[in-house]
């Protein structure tokens, strides 16, 4: 179930679109699971990528965002 991450102070992230990531039991393995590891990738993602418009936006978006990383 995706949560929305809402701060109890008023925070600069409040403003995005980020995911509440539950607390894992194990941390060896827990935190390697994919309910985990992609709410924390979500959350990384630039806030640009996050509020795109549409899946094809969202696509084109990201792979710029992984081009940049990858090699520049």
């Amino acid at each position: 179930m995706l949560t929305p991450y809402e701060p109890v102070l008023s925070l600069r992230s409040s403003g995005g679109i980020l995911l509440a990531v539950p607390k894992s039991r194990l941390k060896s393995k827990g935190d390697h699971a994919f309910a985990i590891r992609a709410l924390l990738l979500w959350n990384d993602l630039p806030e640009e990528i996050r509020l795109a418009d549409s899946v094809s936006s969202f696509k084109s978006l990201l792979k710029i965002h992984f081009y940049r990383l990858a090699f520049i």
